[in-house]
């Protein structure tokens, strides 16, 4: 489900337990509660089901190949952890020929009973950055957005309330419709028509000018970049955590995987910090494998300290989390998380990641 039509002036045509969660969140599986130490860590560090949540089971028509706008644009989507939310990620070139990427992660939030979005674009000269967020259902072979594109540099409009309808025609191809309320109720923008290639692209070639570099928004997140891991006893790997920018995005993402016992590592969570140019602050989205979702602001301290203020739904319920990030003179990462109750806080954990070095070639 696309952003890029907003962008443009005019349209261009065609249960767990808490602790284990959030030791998944900062940095991996190294610390886990009392009863994963009892001898349970396997059952409490499992990210199943495997089986695609129920939710989310109409998007696995998405997964395979990639999905081509023409020759100017390619998506590609990807399971998050547990297949409880999916990411869309566009590459390619705007009407311009100027370097385009575009994000959008959906997912279930139980706590609601509807699939949410959270959607990026780059910045645009007149119209500067985007956050869209909303919500999308599926009936059949059609999809249905609804959803709010902040853009402070619109003229007039820094809030536009906008739609998107797709049609399905068989399993390779579908029509996206684009629409925009402007007061007068729902009216086409533009449409597209996408189709599947099984066939990769290449990776787009860097643009004249240079490697683009994360923007003074974003740049608390700067030195969590990376990759990073969590040791246990005997020096055995937990799981490893990296840390990357989007690029020409306000967004640094954090993917986490475990130990297994298949060839691959297991998809334990993945999060997103990102600037809401709605809102002009810092914020952070944390999806798990046990379909848990963590929403809250992001706060930059002296010292390099990232201090996030968060909410976690899962099922019915919610509570309140604490958590900074602290890097020691030693160049370790410490993370601690404390549960909120009013003003009464309790310490869940105290823990620290080293940062490895980047492979060479």
């Amino acid at each position: 489900m696309q952003t890029r039509a907003f962008l443009a002036k005019t349209p261009r045509p065609g249960s767990r337990s808490y602790c284990v969660l959030f030791a998944l969140l900062l940095l991996g599986a190294g610390v886990v509660d009392a009863s994963a130490q009892d001898g349970n860590a396997d059952e409490a560090l499992s990210s199943e089901p495997a089986a695609v949540s129920e939710p989310m089971a109409a998007f696995a028509r998405m997964e395979a190949g990639e999905w081509r706008l023409g020759t100017v644009q390619v998506d590609t989507w990807r399971w998050g952890p547990g297949r409880r939310s999916m990411r869309m990620q566009t590459v390619g070139s705007d009407g311009g020929g100027n370097p385009w990427r575009e994000l959008v992660i959906y997912y279930w939030r139980p706590d609601r009973g509807k699939i949410h979005l959270l959607s990026f674009h780059p910045d645009i000269p007149g119209l500067g950055r985007g956050v869209a967020e909303g919500t999308i259902e599926f009936n059949g072979e059609t999809a249905a957005t609804s959803l709010d594109l902040y853009q402070p540099g619109h003229p007039g409009r820094d809030r536009r309330t906008m739609a998107q309808r797709w049609t399905f025609d068989g399993p390779d191809k579908y029509h996206e419709v684009l629409l925009e309320d402007s007061g007068v109720g729902l009216t086409p923008l533009a449409e597209w028509d996408y189709a599947r290639s099984m066939e990769l692209s290449e990776s787009p070639a860097r643009a004249p000018g240079g490697t683009p570099t994360p923007s003074r928004n974003i740049r608390g997140f700067v030195p969590l970049l990376g990759q990073w891991e969590s040791r246990g006893e005997g020096g055995a790997i937990l799981a490893r955590s990296n840390f990357e920018w989007m690029e020409y995005l306000d967004v640094v993402a954090l993917r986490v995987e475990g130990a297994s016992n298949s060839d691959e590592p297991e998809h334990l969570l993945d999060a997103y910090f990102y600037h809401h140019v709605g809102t002009d602050d810092l914020r952070c989205l944390a999806l798990s494998a046990s379909g848990a979702v963590y929403e809250g602001g992001v706060t930059v301290l002296e010292g390099r300290v990232l201090q996030l203020d968060l909410t976690r739904y899962e099922g019915e319920s919610s509570d309140q989390r604490l958590v900074r990030f602290d890097f020691e003179p030693d160049g370790t990462l410490r993370t601690r998380e404390w549960s909120v109750d009013g003003s009464d806080r309790a310490l869940v954990f105290d823990v620290n990641h080293r940062k490895l070095e980047p492979q060479k070639d």
